[in-house]
């Protein structure tokens, strides 16, 4: 100790002055012993102030400048159950104007440096302190630590005997002005804190340290939280967890979970319910009471899955099993599915009364009252539900009523799935459900229910259900049909182990299915008994000693209500057996027609038996209609012969029966559990010719295949007749590599293409067709050359068409050519693009006199001998379809016939025809009959539906025109010469043209109409004459209305001059006539 003693007289009057005074290495040691009321230090100030008589006496120290060095300072109370209240090692103290007044001290602390024993570092600590037996104050006070630096002036008041419970005791008050606390120093008061985390703050405090209030409390830190308000808090020192509340009056507070639970991981991390996480960063505005397991709130509250009004108590929050929850709240769009981890949940607007608990769904049991405005399930959002029961997860027991506009229904009753059977036994009664538009059910456009629903089961699963469903008048329409029946109870049961089902139903369906079988399972056991007619198959685990037996007839279409692709006509049954261990399986099933996929199937006769030595398997059918081809007398039967699987099919097709197919097939499976399938010598008949299918028995002709067809292999399987041959090769591993390849050689196409009116083609053909497929990317290619083509009996020349894809098979170049001894009478160059949903062409197509005469049957018996030359350029645009077509052709050497009229028409030379559309547009061109040189001319458009159904829209204008040059025949109806000065129009589909004529006749017309013994001019249908009255009514301009006549049509108004002859043949034996 150094010091500098300025008057020794105060010393000994007992007033000393130090002045400057440095103290190293001080150990002060304070200590209140057990049962006392002050500490050492209060008991030496005391007997300074005594005389040694006993007489009190004054006792005052002063020192100007303090410093006390390496030192250590500690306070022992014996009281406490930790004794060590300060601890202060390292100690560093710069003072000024020390003054010990008695029992009062006041001195002005410039820095304090240290280490508290709990772990704290003390930077600095400046303050004017002062201390008496009454009270202790720290003004000014600045404490600064690594993480912390308060700012505030600190006031304490107690009695000397306080200190024995210094946090329930001793009266604070602070004055708190803003500044930062760090949580790790927090953490030596209380281990629950988390690390690491800054809070700004400001308040002012009242009470003590276990009963305070603060007032204009204002905070912000960690992440995201901000608080502002008053509180009374209790039990922040307390030993006892549970006597922790916060009693809060929040103008605003905003935090979120990860902020909650990273600053107290203690009490809250692992407790804290986790999906409070999704409500985001809350904002609460209200009052709350906190404790350390319950709330008490009545508050207004934002998040990011939406906004309450709450007002409801929630106790043991902190174990989500055990929590209970009392009160109202009002929700909007709050994120019902995210906040319990259901997706199929979406936004809910509720105004509800609740009482119950549990937050995890398997924990859920809440007694609710109240009304749903908005509630979203499934990706649709309802309206207008009414409720009350109990909610426990998976149980409702109660009553609510949907008056949404998709669903209209009544629901009273009980589900309980939480026990140990479950429970199902509710009435609902629906007036209307759009199951479509609830998204239930996604393969109907249209989808609406209605009905009664009454269910009385009990169990875990569909494996023990038991019980009753009936359904009454019930009712059912999708884009196909309405489907009503009165009623359908379906009805399981149990006599041991053994199980029925009953479906009854007098208008749909009766039926039933007894065995013992798991429900999941069934496709196995059908599988496996299937399978078990292989050695090598492998059959899937299931579960041993089950059987199936079912029997079902089926009475009306309901099949179609769960398969809109499938059709069963009334009378159609099912019965059969399959086991799992002797693995028998038997099926009759027999229907008179099936409509399935666009496709019609009559009278089925199918029969399965595994066990059968003479069959396995015996189809037929009475006919097959597809869109591309009809089969009929149809039979399939295979049969099993050491491990192999044959099968013979025979049946005829064509549009007369006259195509003949005799298939042999065999399948079995080898030692890698793989399917093969395999093609014996087999033949067919199409179009006359025979063609055979493996015609040499090689052991080639086959196809292998894993269970999952993601590894395939072709394996040469060829197609011939005679010298003409297609075969086809390749091989398919998962979805990365695919290499396909079909060679056609010498085939004749007309042997090979199906029959299409008005379409003849001859031809050889060769050439190629590759697909390879490396790593996603597509190689496709193909080469293909018809010699000697010719259409409709007409030569064309030889035909090349090259067709490249590109590497996602998207889109096709493509290049076409025609030529004939040098001559390129077509060729085509452009795309084909498969991108979207449907696939659209752009090719240019050049012609160089082709010839016209194959489009002659295009015409019937309409329009025949098409002849001449078309050259020009057209472009094809559009859908692959139905595409459209642009450009110029011009025409020499062309005409056409007209049966019908016995007309021969040529056209000028280098006549142009424009094409638009889809149609064929002649702009004024003349024409000239052949056989007496007449002249017209020719307008109009000739349309056409993508080659097919054509329509004519054709005018003639002529002074002097060939329109009928016919002959007597016995069936004639008509004949004669005529020549018209006027119009004609040829107007509507080739089946139905109807021709008219106005004009007058000119010289050299002989119109004859012959009739039979028995019938007047007025019995012929074909001829109407006008009356005056209809007459006089056209002449006005109105119209009158002509009988429909089918067929060619003749409509003439003719104006018959002196130079035309029009003549009646009344009686051919007598000669009579009218001319």
């Amino acid at each position: 100790i150094r010091s500098s003693i300025i008057s020794f007289a105060n010393v000994i009057n007992n007033s000393p002055n130090l002045g400057d005074t440095r103290i190293e290495g001080l150990d002060m040691r304070m200590r209140r012993y057990k049962n006392e009321d002050r500490d050492n230090l209060g008991i030496l100030i005391e007997k300074l102030r005594k005389e040694p008589t006993g007489d009190s006496t004054s006792f005052e120290l002063n020192a100007e400048n303090v410093q006390i060095l390496n030192s250590r300072y500690s306070y022992i109370d014996e009281n406490l159950d930790k004794q060590d209240v300060v601890v202060l090692d390292s100690l560093n103290i710069y003072a000024n104007e020390l003054n010990i007044n008695g029992a009062n001290i006041d001195i002005d602390i410039g820095m304090l440096r240290g280490y508290e024993h709990r772990g704290i570092e003390i930077n600095n600590l400046s303050t004017q302190f002062h201390y008496d037996p009454n009270k202790m104050s720290l003004e000014d006070m600045q404490l600064q630590t690594p993480g912390s630096l308060i700012n505030a002036d600190l006031y304490f008041n107690y009695e000397l005997s306080d200190f024995s419970d210094f946090e329930n005791l001793v009266q604070v008050r602070a004055e708190i002005r803003q500044s930062v606390l760090s949580s790790n120093d927090l953490l030596a008061f209380y281990d629950g804190f988390g690390k690491d985390q800054i809070l700004n703050f400001k308040t002012r405090l009242n009470g003590t340290l276990n009963d305070f209030n603060l007032e204009g409390f204002a905070l912000q830190g960690l992440d995201r939280t901000e608080i502002y308000g008053d509180f009374k808090i209790r039990g922040s020192f307390s030993k006892n967890p549970e006597e922790f509340s916060m009693d809060g009056s929040f103008s605003d507070f905003n935090t979120n979970y990860y902020d909650l639970v990273n600053f107290l991981p203690g009490p809250l991390l692992g407790k804290l319910p986790e999906n409070l996480r999704d409500f985001g960063n809350v904002n609460l505005k209200g009052n709350t009471l906190v404790t350390n397991s319950s709330l008490d709130a009545d508050v207004y509250l934002t998040s990011q899955l939406g906004s309450a009004d709450a007002d409801f108590v929630l106790n043991n929050f902190n174990n989500s099993s055990t929590s209970t929850y009392k009160g109202k709240l009002i929700f909007k769009d709050i994120n019902l599915g995210k906040l319990i981890k259901n997706k199929q949940l979406g936004k809910t607007s509720f105004n509800i009364d609740f009482d119950g608990g549990g937050f995890n769904p398997e924990d859920l049991n809440t007694q609710l009252k109240g009304a749903i405005s908005r509630f979203t399930y499934n990706n649709y959002t309802y309206k207008n539900i009414r409720l009350i029961g109990n909610l426990r997860n998976p149980l409702f027991n109660g009553y609510f009523v949907s008056d949404d506009p998709n669903l209209q229904m009544e629901f009273n009753g009980l589900i309980d799935v939480s026990e140990d059977i479950n429970v199902y036994d509710f009435e609902a009664s629906v007036d209307y459900a759009d199951l479509h538009t609830l998204n239930f059910v996604s393969r109907d456009s249209v989808s609406v229910f209605k009905g009664d629903v009454i269910m009385n089961m009990k169990g875990t699963n569909v494996d023990n259900a038991f019980g009753d469903i009936l359904l009454l008048n019930t009712s059912y329409r999708n884009q196909n049909d309405l489907y009503y029946f009165d009623d359908l109870n379906i009805t399981s049961s149990f006599e041991s182990e053994v199980r029925t089902i009953t479906i009854n139903s007098p208008d749909v369906i009766n039926g039933e299915v007894t065995g013992v079988f798991k429900v999941n399972e069934v496709g196995s056991l059908v599988e496996n008994s299937i399978g078990s007619i292989y050695t090598n198959y492998q059959p899937k685990t299931i579960t041993t000693n089950q059987y199936m037996e079912f029997d079902f007839d089926i009475y009306n279409q309901i099949v179609e209500v769960f398969f809109p692709e499938i059709q069963l006509a009334p009378n159609t049954f099912i019965r059969g057996r399959v086991e799992s261990d002797e693995s028998e399986f038997r099926l009759t099933f027999k229907s008179p027609r099936i409509d399935i996929f666009d496709n019609m199937i009559e009278d089925i006769n199918l029969q399965v038996d595994n066990t059968n030595p003479i069959y396995n398997t015996f189809f037929e059918a009475d006919s097959v209609s597809t869109d591309l081809y009809k089969f009929s007398e149809f039979s399939f039967i295979n049969v099993t012969q050491r491990d192999t699987l044959f099968i013979r099919s025979e049946f005829k097709g064509g549009k007369k029966n006259e195509d003949v197919f005799n298939l042999n097939l065999f399948h079995t499976i080898n030692e890698e559990n793989k399917s093969v399938v395999g093609i014996q010598r087999s033949d067919f008949k199409f179009k006359d010719k025979v063609w055979y299918l493996n015609e040499n028995s090689n052991r080639s002709n086959k196809i292998i295949f894993d269970n999952n067809f993601r590894d395939l292999q072709i394996d040469s399987l060829v197609m011939s007749h005679q010298n003409e041959e297609v075969r086809l090769s390749g091989t398919m591993r998962d979805s990365s590599y695919k290499n396909f390849k079909m060679k056609i050689v010498n085939v004749d196409i007309g042997k090979i293409t199906p029959e299409i009116d008005s379409l003849d083609l001859t031809g050889t053909l060769n050439g190629n067709l590759d697909l390879l497929q490396e790593n996603g990317t597509y190689f496709p290619i193909t080469n293909l050359k018809i010699d000697s083509l010719q259409v409709n009996d007409t030569y064309m020349g030889n035909l090349n068409l090259d067709v490249e894809g590109n590497e996602d098979l998207t889109n096709y170049s493509v290049y076409a050519l025609i030529k004939k001894q040098g001559l390129e009478s077509l060729s085509a160059i452009g795309d084909i693009n498969v991108a979207g949903n449907e696939p659209l062409i752009d090719l240019e197509v050049n012609l160089n006199r082709l010839n016209l005469s194959i489009f002659t049957p295009l015409g019937a018996d309409v329009l025949t001998d098409m002849r001449g030359f078309a050259s020009g350029r057209a472009f094809v645009t559009g859908n692959y379809k139905n595409p459209d077509f642009s450009g110029s052709l011009r025409l020499n050497k062309a005409g056409l016939r007209i049966p019908y009229l016995n007309v021969d028409i040529d056209f000028q030379d280098e006549a142009r025809v424009n094409l638009t559309r889809q149609q064929f547009v002649f702009n004024n061109i003349d024409i000239v009959d052949t056989k007496f040189k007449t002249k017209g001319v020719l307008d109009g458009t000739i349309s056409h539906r993508n080659f097919s159904e054509w329509f004519l829209d054709l005018s003639l204008n002529s002074d002097r025109l060939l329109v009928l040059d016919t002959q007597a025949d016995k069936d004639a109806l008509y004949y004669g010469t005529a020549f018209i000065d006027g119009e004609a129009t040829i107007k509507g589909p080739t089946d139905e043209l109807v021709i008219d004529v106005t004009a007058a006749t000119e010289r050299g017309t002989v119109f004859k109409i012959p009739l039979s013994d028995t019938e007047s001019v007025g019995d012929n249908s074909f001829i109407r004459f006008l009356s005056p009255e209809e007459k006089a009514a056209k002449l006005a301009g109105e119209e009158i209305d002509i009988p429909e006549v089918k067929g060619i049509e003749l409509i003439f108004d003719l104006d018959i001059t002196n130079e035309a002859e029009v003549e009646v043949g009344v009686d051919k034996t007598s000669g009579s006539t009218l001319r």
